[in-house]
């Protein structure tokens, strides 16, 4: 699932070399991705120009001109690439099905956007959760409102002493379903939620409430190295439930069987609520929770699996 960091990265890129660009054709061919709650249609972005692009945890917002905007969410499987007029690659993001560099329109291509220099940018989404919303400037603070975003994770404004306001009005929830609240934080899914609680040194079932300020610390360091990490140095690359070999991030997530990087002990994987949830059984002991858990574990998932 496209996360923060997938998201943020596909920004930037986009941005390079969207922006300026004027829409000249939009092909749809699956009708309930597109979302219009004010009567527009996709008709509306002809010979709109795109201003600027910015994100908001995991929706992606292109500012366009006459006062429209255009809102991305690729929720479980969406993915977005930008081709030349001769299909060479611009920029690409999302989720990794069809692997990227596969030959466009896929079969689950639902969304195909013209522009003036003879490029395309693709929506393929092989779930059909992903959606496009097209909507007057104004109303794309009320579409964020009724999300009900938590705080961005690296915005400076997100400092330790957030965090812990944050943690305090939810002290018997377990770390890791708290971490996936997008009212809580915005942007962190279950593949860096594994990765912030191995570098924070907990486990996803450690109470919120029995976090001391040592542990809320080493939590606010874990989510703001971990995110800007994968945004500066590359995002994580897991595909059929399996981390891409020769990188060393993710440490944990999509590395079942795999030695820790910290102790060696063997990586597991167990369900912890309903969510994929990969741990070093020495440096993240469990308790009850690691109790026939960890016995469930199996080789990696499908891709188009959210839990990953």
């Amino acid at each position: 699932m496209p996360e923060l960091p997938e998201v943020e990265s596909l920004r930037r890129d986009l941005a390079a070399t969207l922006v300026g660009r004027v829409f000249t054709d939009i092909e749809v061919r699956l009708a309930k991705q597109v979302v219009s709650p004010v009567g527009l249609t996709p008709v509306d972005l002809i010979l709109k120009r795109i201003e600027g692009l910015r994100r908001r945890a995991k929706f992606l917002i292109f500012d366009l001109s006459d006062g429209l905007a255009l809102v991305f969410h690729l929720r479980l499987a969406g993915q977005l690439v930008h081709r030349d007029r001769d299909g060479q690659k611009l920029a690409e993001g999302g989720h990794p099905v069809p692997a990227f560099g596969a030959e466009l329109p896929h079969r689950s291509t639902h969304i195909i956007f013209g522009f003036d220099d003879g490029s395309a940018l693709y929506l393929t989404d092989i779930r059909q959760f992903g959606r496009v919303w097209i909507l007057p400037e104004d109303g794309v603070q009320p579409l964020l409102d009724a999300a009900k975003l938590g705080p961005e994770p690296l915005d400076p404004a997100f400092t330790e002493a957030v965090l812990r306001e944050r943690l305090a009005r939810r002290g018997k929830m377990p770390l890791k379903p708290l971490l996936l609240d997008q009212h809580v934080i915005g942007g962190v899914g279950n593949i860096y939620a594994d990765e912030i609680i191995f570098e924070s040194g907990l486990t996803p079932a450690t109470r919120v409430g029995d976090l001391d300020d040592a542990a809320i610390g080493r939590l606010h360091r874990a989510i703001k190295d971990v995110l800007g990490m994968a945004v500066r140095d590359g995002v994580a690359e897991i595909l059929n439930g399996k981390a891409a070999k020769g990188r060393d991030f993710p440490r944990v997530h999509g590395r079942t069987g795999q030695p820790c990087p910290r102790c060696g002990t063997t990586i597991s994987k167990m369900r912890f609520a309903g969510r994929g949830t990969y741990t070093c059984p020495s440096c993240q002991p469990m308790g009850e929770w690691a109790v026939g858990s960890r016995q469930s574990a199996v080789s990696g998932p499908s891709a188009v699996k959210e839990d990953g």
